[in-house]
């Protein structure tokens, strides 16, 4: 019975630099500095790339193939959505579906990523991450220098994600079928953790409508996994946008026969104001659920959640 009230923005400037060569080769570089940042990770993201008809090749601090090719249904604006929103008004979220940023101990950490072309709408991804905590090696690892990552408890070496998307366009409607994996590959002194993604998302005219579900093996212990689902639909006329979905995450609970709930149901509203400017709302309902006699702050949890914000890009 709280009723509170925020304020908040997620403030970005990209610095992006390239240049073709003569053999049609695009080589460039990505610094993404954040603004506001209370935790003085100025850099969010920083990347080399080579670009050609091989594919794209980027080497550095980034999310890899499973973090930026995994599915969510529709229904979601720049800010708020019932499935893995940006900002989450509620104490508690079934947002899961991202199978790198839930394992992963950080989600831009040090890797190696390739993206294919597209062939006929097949298109896939393939990472490698030497150590998930490493994402400017300032702990000593003189990541300019020797390169080598130092691995500590509770980080996960030699690491690979994978992506694949196949989209068809068709006259007034499309599909999109997809779905990513994240498999750790050898963790110190704690189980390895994978997880899976799969969705299907399909327009008819401006109709939107999908499905998507994510499983994380090992989540919180051995034993103890956790799998989301979503399903969501988004309606697009001029500049108005309007969409709707439900989310249902379950975890396993070491000791108990049921598993911790979470449920989060909302609708959404967009409007584009100019290029790249976007005015967007959301009210949401999320209640959860503990595992019976665990001892959680979620347990019998419930709130309504009314947000409006914007999104600015240029």
């Amino acid at each position: 019975n709280i009723n509170t009230t925020g304020v908040g923005t997620d403030a970005e400037i990209y610095f992006l630099g390239s240049v073709t060569l003569d053999n049609g080769i695009t080589v460039g570089a990505r610094f993404d500095l954040e603004g506001g940042d209370e935790d003085q990770d100025q850099i969010d993201q920083a990347y080399a790339y080579f670009k050609g008809g091989f594919g794209d090749i980027r080497i550095g601090s980034q999310a890899g193939a499973a973090g930026n090719m995994y599915m969510l249904p529709p229904g979601s604006t720049a800010n708020f959505g019932p499935y893995s929103p940006n900002t989450t008004g509620s104490a508690d979220s079934p947002g899961i579906f991202d199978p790198e940023a839930m394992l992963a101990n950080q989600d831009k950490s040090q890797k190696l990523v390739y993206y294919s072309p597209n062939w006929g709408g097949f298109s896939f991804g393939l990472s490698y991450t030497p150590n998930d905590n490493e994402k400017d090696y300032n702990a000593g690892d003189n990541a300019d220098g020797s390169w080598r990552a130092t691995s500590n408890k509770g980080d996960s070496d030699n690491n690979v994600g994978l992506g694949v998307h196949y989209d068809l366009e068709g006259d007034g409607w499309g599909l999109a079928v997809g779905g990513a994996a994240y498999f750790e590959g050898d963790t110190k002194n704690a189980d390895n953790q994978n997880g899976y993604n799969l969705g299907v998302n399909a327009t008819f005219g401006g109709l939107s409508v999908g499905v998507a579900a994510t499983y994380l093996d090992d989540l919180n212990g051995k034993g103890e996994d956790a799998w989301a689902i979503g399903t969501g639909l988004s309606y697009n006329v001029d500049a108005w946008t309007v969409g709707a979905g439900w989310a249902h995450a379950e975890g396993e609970v070491a000791g108990f026969g049921d598993n911790n709930i979470t449920n989060r149901v909302g609708v959404t509203g967009s409007y584009a104001m100019g290029p790249g400017i976007d005015l967007d709302t959301g009210i949401f309902y999320t209640w959860s659920e503990a595992a019976d006699d665990a001892n959680s702050a979620f347990d019998e949890y419930d709130s309504i959640e009314f947000a409006v914000g914007s999104s600015i890009k240029f």
